[in-house]
């Protein structure tokens, strides 16, 4: 059993997975609304190791981030965001040359399929009479 801090509760990972979904949905979705108002509708996206990287960033946040005011902080919880911080950081210093492109609209496609599969991953802790 994984040892916690007096006066907190361990944070279930269907929990993390569904904020590490949503998180990832709001910056695809973010990407995809700023690629729209900057390069206009249907350019193809530039996918760059700096996207990447803050991808990853936001997904770490997501499953990572507190999610009440009476939850503690935790020793995990604090390496998964300062290593976050660490991908935002590094993703400044990486090229931002295209590695790849993909049409416009799978930002938002994928920022819908995020979105649901963290909805499901999260209606799984509702408890079912």
């Amino acid at each position: 059993m994984a040892k916690t801090m007096p006066g907190t509760a361990p944070v279930p990972v269907a929990l993390r997975v569904g904020g590490a979904f949503m998180a990832l949905a709001l910056v695809l979705l973010l990407f995809g609304v700023l690629s729209l108002v900057s390069d206009g509708w249907m350019v193809p996206y530039g996918v760059s190791p700096r996207f990447l990287l803050i991808v990853a960033a936001a997904a770490l946040a997501g499953a990572f981030v507190t999610t009440s005011t009476e939850h503690r902080g935790s020793p995990a919880q604090v390496i998964g965001l300062v290593a976050a911080l660490a991908l935002v950081i590094a993703s400044r210093f990486v090229s931002a040359q295209a590695i790849g492109h993909m049409a416009q609209y799978w930002l938002f496609l994928y920022a819908v399929a995020a979105l649901l599969c963290a909805l499901v991953i999260r209606r799984s802790l509702i408890p079912k009479d």
